[in-house]
């Protein structure tokens, strides 16, 4: 248990001491980076990207997660605010949440997702991963949360991001819970 801390806390700590430094070399920003820092990575089958390869050197945190991309979009929170908003009310760890953000399916139209697209896999800081059809992401409403009773979501507090979705009068997220990831910074389309 203690080294599961240890190692998150790790995670935590790299990805804070990467915040401080710029996300892209300047000659390789594209649009989105030159907006800010980029809080959310989308790779995989996508057709729009705005930023180099994944590279192992550049791209630690990805690197020390396991993951890689030839294709990517960085969204930063700009980016991201500039997009409608949508809002859900959530109950979390007890804690009664309207929370507001875009919707995932405006998100990945931004990265033009390729026909071959069919699976949404959401990665959180810690590593915990979840897979969501792409249909279902439409057809839910699934949003990113930016941000909970106007406040933005900070790393440590459910951020940079948190995918969920209007529940109907009643229903309770207990059954897909596993399937609401905070914490959220990179998403991969997959066939």
């Amino acid at each position: 248990m203690s080294s599961m801390l240890l190692s998150r806390r790790r995670s935590l700590t790299a990805l804070a001491a990467g915040a401080l430094l710029p996300a892209i070399p300047p000659a390789r920003a594209g649009t989105a980076c030159a907006e800010g820092l980029a809080i959310l990575t989308v790779g995989g089958l996508i057709e729009a990207p705005n930023r180099g390869a994944f590279n192992p050197e550049r791209d630690r945190f990805f690197n020390h997660n396991n993951l890689s991309f030839n294709k990517a979009r960085s969204f930063t929170a700009g980016s991201l605010s500039a997009l409608p908003h949508q809002t859900v009310s959530a109950i979390n760890y007890g804690i009664e949440m309207l929370c507001k953000g875009p919707l995932l399916a405006d998100v990945l139209a931004a990265a033009s997702p390729s026909a071959a697209s069919k699976t949404v896999r959401l990665s959180a800081l810690d590593g915990y991963g979840a897979e969501l059809p792409l249909a279902d992401v439409k057809s839910q409403g699934w949003i990113l949360a930016m941000e909970s009773d106007g406040q933005p979501f900070a790393i440590g507090n459910f951020g940079p991001l948190y995918s969920m979705r209007p529940l109907a009068p009643g229903e309770k997220k207990t059954e897909e819970e596993a399937r609401w990831v905070h914490s959220l910074y990179y998403i991969e389309l997959m066939a």
